[in-house]
């Protein structure tokens, strides 16, 4: 059901023992020298696994903490554990492995997998999947983890997108907050104008900045025109007659229409997320922990949720999956092994999905009350529209490429066509 990766990352952090350091260059492990996943770690001949994962904010370092902790008293071993920033993650994952100072395990976007199997750098893990270990996970999300017939992580956590709407900025329009009438992009079009002409407030965040999350936004509109990214082989296919209808509503709103934020070039995902949990906007796509942050706040407003519009190809929920894998250069792959059965541990489970405000991967753990509340029950339903980025060794560059198209349409620089039409040949002569 769903795919590739997670929410965005804060700062990096070292984790529940050792000596205080920042591990803020994504580490490479080895406080007491040791790449080598077999040394002693300095610690009276114990093995030493390294852990690395991305984007731990405040919300859930302390889970890291304690349960690092647990495992390491559990399990006899010293776990050295490093977060990074997604803005470095990839670059540093890939730097480790070409240097060969992989971690021993790490937590990453699915959507990775292709070009770490490209270099021969991931355990295959179908043997846990394919027994009892693996029969505790929604298969939709196990799939998502799995490449060319082999899986290469088991599926962490997931994340889908709704849309939300401020209730209070409703009503002060004349609309009708508990009857919002948004099924189609034309029906947020028009629920934006009216917005626009009776309040002060922006009426939809809309990102536009040079950063990954602005094509994760943008496929919403995108893959509901009825156009795609790519083919059945694989081949790019971005400007196609619904592709360009797609970004030329898109630029629209803001060019023509008005009714976004004043700054969407210099606005990242994050940025209209947390002007919408402000209170500082009318409409905005999200993830579910929008939500959970607005009722942790101080925000004085009531919103509602709503399913992503539906554009004249149908509707569709951007899904994506974050793993956890085993590195090739471990040497310790069966404390690997137990580090992941570990943390799929139903009740550590549902706290890391409950605290972190991600879609539980494990079955039973979906199934718990907490998560057939008001916030998560949109989400649970978008789950039939969900749909995930392509499988490709080098998403990163053909995503950038896409986003470089819509700040050249959203920027006024080239019409949507243009724009689109020399994304289509850039990507042709990149895949190759």
């Amino acid at each position: 059901m769903l795919e590739a990766i997670g929410a965005g990352g804060l700062v990096a952090i070292s984790g529940c023992m050792g000596d205080g350091g920042d591990g803020g260059d994504g580490g490479d492990g080895g406080s007491d020298g040791g790449s080598d996943g077999g040394s002693d770690g300095g610690d009276g001949g114990q093995e030493t696994i390294q852990f690395l994962t991305m984007g731990v904010g405040d919300n859930i370092a302390a889970f890291f903490e304690e349960n690092n902790a647990a495992f390491e008293e559990e399990y006899g071993v010293n776990l050295e554990f490093t977060s990074v920033t997604w803005d470095n993650a990839q670059q540093t994952v890939n730097n480790r492995v070409d240097g060969g100072e992989a971690p021993d395990v790490a937590r990453w976007p699915a959507r990775w997998i292709p070009q770490l199997v490209g270099k021969e750098a991931l355990v295959p893990i179908t043997d846990m999947m394919e027994g009892e270990f693996g029969e505790k996970f929604y298969q939709g999300m196990a799939d998502g983890c799995m490449y060319q017939g082999e899986y290469y992580g088991a599926p962490w956590a997931a994340s889908n997108k709704c849309f939300y709407y401020n209730k209070d900025v409703f009503e002060a329009a004349g609309l009708d907050p508990e009857n919002p009438q948004l099924d189609t992009w034309d029906d947020m079009l028009s629920a934006a104008q009216t917005i626009t002409e009776e309040t002060d407030t922006p009426a939809l965040g809309l990102a536009g900045a040079d950063a990954i999350e602005t094509g994760s936004q943008y496929y919403h509109y995108h893959w509901s025109h009825g156009a795609d990214l790519i083919d059945d082989e694989g081949q790019p296919v971005v400007n196609s007659d619904g592709g360009v209808e797609a970004l030329s509503f898109y630029s629209d709103l803001h060019l023509e229409h008005g009714v976004t934020q004043s700054s969407p070039l210099s606005s990242t995902r994050q940025d209209i997320r947390q002007l919408f949990e402000s209170g500082s906007l009318g409409m905005v796509i999200a993830h579910v922990y929008t939500g959970l942050n607005i009722d942790d706040s101080d925000a004085d407003f009531d919103y509602g949720i709503a399913q992503v519009p539906e554009g004249p190809a149908g509707r569709y929920s951007l899904n994506t999956i974050d793993a956890i894998s085993i590195f090739a250069q471990t040497e310790v792959e069966d404390v690997a092994k137990d580090l992941l059965r570990f943390y799929f541990d139903e009740d550590r489970h549902f706290d890391y999905a409950s605290n972190k405000g991600f879609m539980p991967t494990v079955e039973a753990v979906g199934e718990r009350d907490y998560f057939q509340d008001s916030n998560w029950a949109p989400f649970i339903e978008a789950g039939q529209y969900a749909r995930a980025r392509p499988k490709l060794s080098n998403f990163n560059q053909f995503n950038n490429r896409m986003v470089q198209a819509i700040q050249e349409a959203l920027g006024d620089q080239k019409s949507p066509q243009q724009a689109l039409d020399d994304a289509q040949s850039d990507l042709e002569e990149m895949m190759q």
